[in-house]
């Protein structure tokens, strides 16, 4: 550990610098040279040192915090890299971790920057993972984009956020604020939840696996602890508790999709998130057949397959588009 607090120390050193190929850092040199890992780990830096570098000052970089944490997250990354790469995640690991490593000092970035932002999308068709600069981790599901700033006049962890994702918030003194477009608003006070709040979609919902949130639009606030799950209606702008099974709601963190007497038309909304294609449904299917199961996610014919087996409808897929129509 001391070892790499003290090359933390050398990199930071070399980078504040420029990169100035000039200077000679025989620590450095010796670290690169033992292993091509080290190199990696190197390049990597600079390459994220360039888009978040002009953040920070020098002085706020804290070594051993730093190595901790691209230890546990290249482990984590690691074992979790076949599963990721069959299903087209978009990981940004490196990045957000120097992102991650950057926003914590010992004299508090927080204090001496006016701003930081950092924004991550989720293509349809893909999914992300970003590490915040105040350590938070949110994955993104497909079709998904989140932007985060700190203002240090108002001192607040502010989010604008439309899509779904899995947020786990550092705890911090310091409010953590999401904002959706519809004026609905969810404040965090160190927890993890899951958030579903595409624009396309009717309703806004939340899903409290630890901690508490509250739910805020005007005059209406609902506060909401472990094991809660609360939908916001768009059209009524009302919110309320809801019942279900609490990991259904982010199922697609392992691949599943859970249908809890699900119309084929949200099927389709999310088929169409997930492997990026255009769906053409027949008007009468979308509400009339409603679907109760789980499916893994595998190949868009596959499910498509199960979906035609288990209702009256058959499909033609032609490369990104897709129809679908009663047998």
């Amino acid at each position: 550990m001391e070892k790499k607090k003290q090359i933390g120390e050398h990199i930071v050193d070399h980078l504040s610098e420029r990169m100035n190929e000039e200077i000679v850092d025989p620590v450095l040199d010796e670290w690169l040279a033992e292993d091509e890992s080290n190199q990696e780990d190197f390049k990597r830096y600079k390459e994220i040192w360039k888009e978040t570098g002009s953040y920070l000052e020098q002085e706020t970089f804290n070594a051993q915090y730093a190595w901790d944490k691209i230890d546990r997250i290249k482990k984590e990354r690691d074992n979790k890299r076949k599963r990721l790469v069959n299903i087209g995640y978009i990981i940004s690991g490196v990045a957000a971790t120097l992102l991650l490593v950057l926003g914590f000092s010992k004299m508090g970035v927080f204090d001496k920057q006016p701003e930081m932002l950092v924004r991550m999308t989720a293509d349809y068709g893909s999914r992300s993972e970003v590490v915040l600069p105040d350590g938070s981790v949110v994955k993104l599901n497909s079709g998904s984009d989140i932007t985060y700033s700190y203002n240090a006049k108002e001192n607040i962890r502010e989010v604008n956020f439309q899509g779904e994702g899995f947020f786990d918030v550092s705890k911090n003194k310091i409010p953590f604020v999401i904002k959706m477009n519809n004026g609905l608003r969810l404040k965090v006070h160190g927890t993890s939840f899951n958030l579903q709040a595409y624009t396309d979609e009717k309703t806004v919902e939340a899903s409290l696996v630890e901690g508490c949130i509250e739910l805020d639009h005007g005059n209406d606030k609902l506060l909401m602890n472990a094991g809660d799950m609360a939908i916001f209606d768009k059209q009524t702008n009302k919110m309320r508790p809801t019942s279900g099974v609490l990991s259904h709601s982010y199922s697609w963190l392992e691949d599943k999709l859970y249908m809890d007497h699900m119309p084929l038309a949200s099927v389709c909304k999310y088929l169409e998130r997930r492997y990026d294609v255009t769906i053409h449904l027949q008007k009468d299917l979308g509400n009339s057949i409603h679907y109760d199961g789980v499916i893994q996610e595998e190949t868009i014919t596959d499910i498509l397959g199960v979906l035609s087996r288990l209702s009256d409808i058959s499909y033609n897929v032609k490369g990104k588009n897709i129809s679908i129509t009663s047998k």
